[in-house]
């Protein structure tokens, strides 16, 4: 069953989204409709070809090769069970916000880290002192944070970094969590978990290109 699903303005400024043609930007748009409230469907190249390009010239082959280059920019990703392929949204939990979900229809990766529990948001967060922004900030960094680090969680030095980015002029949604998304993906070739000044460099770039595109708005 079709959903209706919120899509988040940094979509179009993040940079594995614009690496991508034009047409698997609009397909990956597409499967969010069809994925159930996990972000995973069945992989079948005709069944999406149906639901996304209706009136479309396109065939399964080229559909298919759509799919790869979203998995290629670690937009999507691929798994098989007991022979039947499934195709899996990236980052689905952090640019998806789905208050209650549904049970699973389909299988989970299996080659993913265990789900871990999200814990209460801490305290702090509901002090009177702490001014609602910056508590927005701490909820939506740590969030994102323990999806992509579930066995370290947000590093000490979360705050200080929050209260820079604030400081510096970085937005939430199109700067810092895109960030994240990147830096603290988990990747087979990195040796321990990824420091926030990694997070920092992307997001500050993010920024920039964010200020240019404006710039260059205002000036047409």
């Amino acid at each position: 069953m079709a959903r209706n699903r919120t899509l988040s303005s940094d979509f179009w400024t993040r940079e594995d989204v614009i690496d991508c043609s034009p047409m698997s930007r609009l397909l990956l748009l597409g499967l969010g409709n069809f994925a159930d409230d996990h972000g995973v469907q069945p992989l079948r190249p005709r069944t999406i070809r149906l639901q996304v390009f209706p009136g479309d010239d396109l065939d399964d082959q080229r559909v298919r090769a759509m799919i790869e280059e979203l998995a290629a920019h670690r937009l999507v990703r691929v798994y098989a069970i007991d022979g039947v392929e499934y195709l899996a949204i990236e980052d689905w939990a952090v640019h998806h916000r789905i208050g209650k979900r549904a049970r699973r229809r389909y299988p989970r990766d299996p080659a993913l880290p265990p789900e871990v529990a999200e814990p209460p948001p801490p305290v702090v967060e509901a002090m009177p002192d702490v001014p609602p922004e910056v508590a927005r900030w701490r909820r939506s960094v740590g969030r994102s944070l323990r999806h992509f680090l579930p066995n370290n969680g947000p590093p000490p030095d979360t705050e200080a970094w929050i209260n820079r980015w604030i400081a510096d002029g970085c937005d939430l949604h199109c700067d810092v969590l895109p960030a994240i998304s990147v830096a603290c993906r988990p990747s087979p070739d990195r040796v321990g978990p990824p420091g926030l000044a990694a997070v920092a460099a992307y997001a500050e770039a993010n920024r920039v290109r964010r200020l240019a595109v404006a710039s260059s708005s205002l000036a047409a």
